[in-house]
């Protein structure tokens, strides 16, 4: 018995029925999946129409050149201040008083853009004080013809108001002066004008020319009066410096300019008379290493024709001035900025604005002077940031009335002016 029972223990146990095969062809069974209740199902979705995307249409190869030729417009805005101080010898004269000032508070704005190869751009300069009034406002094309070796060949044409090329003087702009104030034989040259003015530099060619033609009617006249023009033509030989910015002091390194004007207009004059003007002039400006030097002179010769008596026109006269002044900037940089530098400079003139009247009282506005100036400039960022003080003595070329008095006094002045313009 015993031995029954260990052999049957020792014997295995046999292994468990193999699953019965599934034909071929036939899937598994699948489990049983639970179903939710339709309470619990969302709703179904509908998919939105497919959104039709128009296509744009092909450009033409002409709207392809222009926008390749198109540029970004920029616009610069700035201006320039010049508060002056101002201390004069009393008189019998008028306008001796002595007192702050703002001698120019303007606004200035630049905008500029490509086309192509043509430049674009507009300029415009305002005066704040003592109230509003326009200076500049133009538009200009110019084109430039690049030159591998030489000058560059270079038009521009500009259309509105603007300085007349005639006198280097008046095309100065006052920021940009070895002295505070210009010489005075820019009084007696046409100011800003509306009109047209085209400036031709010859490629390769130490010259450029300018031609311009104006209504001659001043500053801020919007129309043609008398319907005559004031026709210019400047012409200037540049051996070096021909491109440099208009300026004065040694900053533009180094230049030597010769300068021929010539200006012709017709003005309504006293007693149904024709006024024609014509103005000549010559000026040389000249810097290098530190020394800069400039002379002009100008002569507007102011005759009178028309119907009726000759007698009975006004008389003819001539108006005429020379300015010469040399500068020279001290070698030596100075603090707070390194740039700093400090110049020296004199400057003889005279004037005579009526050649054929005397003068009827002392300090006639006609009164012909010589001036001596001396200035003491401080530049911190050249003409941008600068301090000047000037002494003037004053000599009365005209010393005697129409009667016979003395027209001689004493009006020497003391001027410091401070310039600060932004760019």
């Amino acid at each position: 018995m015993l031995a029954g029972g260990v052999a049957a223990a020792d014997e295995p146990t046999p292994p468990p029925p193999a699953p019965e095969p599934v034909p071929a062809g036939d899937p598994p069974p699948a489990a049983p999946l639970e179903t939710a209740p339709a309470a619990s199902l969302p709703p179904p979705s509908v998919a939105p129409p497919p959104t039709v995307v128009e296509q744009p249409r092909a450009r033409t190869e002409t709207e392809k050149e222009m926008l390749a030729s198109y540029e970004p417009t920029s616009v610069a805005i700035g201006g320039y201040l010049q508060p002056q101080f101002r201390t004069r010898q009393d008189s019998p004269a008028q306008f001796d008083e002595d007192g702050f000032k703002f001698a120019r508070a303007r606004v200035i704005v630049q905008a500029a853009t490509r086309a192509g190869n043509l430049e674009l751009s507009a300029f415009f300069e305002t005066e704040l004080q003592p109230q509003f009034e326009l200076e500049d406002a133009y538009g200009s094309i110019a084109r430039t013809f690049p030159q591998k070796r030489g000058l560059p060949g270079r038009i521009v044409l500009d259309g509105g108001q603007m300085r007349v090329p005639i006198s280097r003087q008046n095309m100065v702009s006052d920021s940009r002066l070895s002295f505070v104030d210009k010489a005075q034989i820019a009084s007696i040259a046409p100011q800003r004008d509306l009109g047209a003015r085209l400036t031709i530099a010859p490629p390769k060619v130490p010259a450029r020319v300018i031609a311009g033609v104006f209504n001659g009617e001043g500053k801020n006249q919007v129309e043609n009066i008398n319907q005559s023009y004031l026709l210019t033509a400047r012409v200037e030989l540049s051996p070096w410096g021909r491109d440099a910015q208009l300026a004065e002091s040694a900053f533009v390194g180094k230049l030597l300019t010769l300068g021929l004007s010539y200006g012709h207009n017709k003005l309504s004059g006293q007693a149904s008379s024709v006024e024609k003007r014509q103005h000549f002039g010559v000026d040389l400006a000249a810097a290098w290493n530190g020394v800069s030097a400039a002379f002009e002179y100008l002569q507007v010769d102011h005759d009178y024709n028309g119907p009726g008596d000759p007698s009975m026109l006004p008389p003819a006269y001539t108006a005429n001035g020379f300015a010469a002044q040399l500068a020279y900037l001290l070698p030596v940089k100075l603090p707070p900025l390194k740039q700093a530098r400090i110049e020296l400079a004199a400057r003889v003139e005279e004037i005579d604005r009526n050649d054929f009247f005397p003068i009827s009282q002392l300090g006639d506005p006609n009164q012909s002077v010589r001036i001596y100036t001396g200035v003491l400039s401080y530049y911190l960022r050249m003409h941008n940031l600068k301090a000047q003080l000037a002494f003037n003595h004053i000599e009365e070329i005209e010393d005697r009335t129409v009667v016979g008095e003395k027209a001689d006094y004493k009006n020497d002045q003391l001027l410091l002016q401070i310039t600060y313009r932004v760019e």
